[in-house]
């Protein structure tokens, strides 16, 4: 394999989310830096905004757009699609197969291990993304999903966490041999245009919800919240996103008689989302490290989020203002305090923004990834990294005794 040009194949099911945004951008830089660039993704459910990524993108794949039907379990009708990319790649002898969520990581580790069998050597590279992670371990599904990651994890060379929560939880749930299996935790990154200041007009929500509307991401507890706090005052919410939970969501808000002060505006892009409310509520009750709150921090938006997978990472050193997860009076009173304290939520989303410009960088996050496809730079940035460790830990030691 060779450091100065890879040929890079990226894997995900369905392109939506945190990690369809985390490969674009990681696709966008790697093309950057000289490499030669595939997709393979789900030709099923592509909402038109993914499509019309892709479809943008696609003249500057070197390695192509490819897509074939991908349900989200596993399934017998995968065999013939598992054939065609085989087939497909075997032409193209890839460099490095990469695999981003459940599905993706599958074809990514059991396509390089067929290819590996025909001599072709690519690294197979997964991020979970969350993904099997999330599931519990003690229900039926958990079981089924952290078995097949166990299967999986002899076919995998290189893992990528996108926080250390995610790390963490792979580590208990399927386990790491760090004799064999290589590993990098590298935190998402934003790009230099994100960081900027949006004001939303003075007609705008109190409140802002971005996301997938799922039981995951806490929306309930979110309106049980607003149904509180209007028992006192009236506070408008806007929900900006789509998701399988919608429905039930949209239930809650009448049967709470809260037409008249929640509205729900389906998928938009974030720069007009980010103008229908003042302050982001984001009460997730499970995430790897996700994109939104990056996104929100970084445009200086007040933000009220909870303590849960890798976002006290993004908020290290301001983890006490987070929101235990799943504690709806927790949620009802951090919401009262950031409304009755407006100049201290402005200055605290001043001092995330400048945090988040130092350690969540795009340009960073692609360059640490793509290095540490190749195994000997990376066993030598690593060796470099342990030394300058001891030498720093030696120094400490000499000034105790000086």
């Amino acid at each position: 394999m060779s450091t100065d040009k890879l040929k890079i194949v990226h894997f995900i099911r369905a392109p939506l989310g945190g990690a369809f945004r985390h490969l674009m951008d990681l696709v966008e830089e790697q093309i950057k830096i000289g490499h030669e660039l595939g997709i393979i993704c789900a030709s099923n459910h592509i909402p038109p905004s993914s499509r019309d990524q892709l479809e943008a993108i696609r003249p500057r794949l070197a390695l192509g757009l490819t897509s074939v039907p991908m349900a989200r379990s596993l399934s017998p009708k995968d065999l013939p699609n598992f054939h065609k990319l085989f087939k497909h790649l075997s032409l193209q002898k890839p460099d490095v197969l990469h695999g981003h969520g459940a599905k993706g990581g599958v074809f990514a580790r059991t396509i390089g291990s067929a290819l590996k069998l025909r001599g072709i050597e690519a690294q197979r590279v997964y991020s979970p993304h969350g993904g099997s992670l999330h599931y519990d371990s003690s229900t039926s599904a958990g079981k089924v999903y952290i078995r097949l990651e166990k299967l999986l994890r002899p076919l995998t060379d290189a893992l990528v966490f996108t926080s250390a929560f995610e790390k963490a939880a792979y580590q208990q749930k399927i386990g790491l041999n760090a004799t064999s299996l290589r590993y990098k935790i590298v935190h998402n990154g934003l790009k230099p245009d994100e960081f900027k200041y949006s004001v939303p007009p003075d007609d705008a929500a109190d409140l802002l919800f971005i996301g997938e509307l799922r039981h995951l991401k806490g929306v309930d507890l979110l309106i049980n919240a607003l149904h509180d706090l209007n028992k006192t005052s009236k506070l408008t919410l806007a929900i900006v996103g789509d998701g399988p939970d919608r429905s039930k969501f949209e239930q809650m808000v009448r049967e709470k008689n809260l037409q008249a002060t929640v509205t729900f505006h389906g998928f938009l892009p974030l720069n007009q989302a980010l103008q229908l409310g003042k302050t982001a509520v984001i009460p997730s009750r499970a995430e790897a490290l996700p994109y939104i709150v990056l996104e929100l921090l970084a445009a200086q938006k007040p933000l009220i989020t909870t303590h849960v997978g890798g976002i006290p990472e993004i908020y290290a050193g301001y983890e006490k203002t987070l929101v235990q997860p799943d504690d709806q009076q927790a949620l009802t009173k951090a919401i009262a305090h950031a409304l009755s304290h407006p100049a201290e939520q402005t200055q605290l989303s001043q001092q995330l923004q400048n945090h988040l410009r130092t350690k969540f960088v795009l340009p960073q996050m692609a360059q640490s990834i793509t290095q540490f496809y190749h195994p000997i730079q990376s066993a030598k940035d690593e060796l470099a990294h342990a030394s300058w460790r001891s030498g720093q830990s030696n120094l400490s030691a000499q000034n105790r005794h000086t």
